[in-house]
């Protein structure tokens, strides 16, 4: 029954995505593609023109879009049931690259003693995610953490190295 639920949840979502875009007059195909079993995402298709219309200013427009489609979506009882993205001509693939390769090169950087701390530009919370978790994964001796407010919330890479207490029992 769940299963059901979510279809009819997820085919709601885009019923509601396509009129969106009807109505601000950008004709495009929205397709469908599972990310992982609880994350659907949009994918919207169109011209480079109307592309940057909807991705708007680093990417603030795609993320209201997000935002409105996401409150249209909502249960009766307020709840979020179905956790999905929307993406405009493989933008967020391409951001997700761009963030990740300039996170790669602060942490060479600071692993090869160029810099003490290494500050990346602001982000948004799930570009943050993004760069944290690459990160962990794949220079475990740096530490980053976030700092700021708002709009200005970025990344702080630093060498976390070995500890003292790790090192006295080696």
């Amino acid at each position: 029954m769940s299963e059901l639920n979510l279809s009819e949840q997820s085919d709601r979502a885009k019923v509601h995505l396509e009129k969106m875009l009807q109505l601000i007059g950008v004709q495009a195909s929205v397709a469908e593609q599972t990310i992982d079993e609880t994350t659907i995402c949009y994918r919207i298709d169109c011209k480079e023109s109307d592309a940057k219309i909807l991705i708007g200013r680093k990417g603030t427009t795609l993320e209201a879009l997000q935002f409105l489609l996401r409150q249209m979506c909502k249960g009766p009882q307020g709840g979020e049931d179905e956790h999905f993205i929307v993406d405009v001509c493989d933008y967020r693939e391409r951001r997700k690259e761009a963030i990740v390769d300039r996170a790669k090169r602060g942490a060479v950087a600071v692993l090869n003693g160029e810099y003490e701390e290494f500050s990346l530009p602001p982000m948004s919370a799930f570009e943050r995610r993004i760069v944290h978790n690459y990160l962990h994964e794949h220079f475990p001796d740096l530490q980053s953490e976030s700092f700021g407010q708002g709009e200005d919330r970025h990344i702080v890479l630093r060498y976390g190295g070995v500890s003292e207490s790790e090192g006295a029992q080696q």
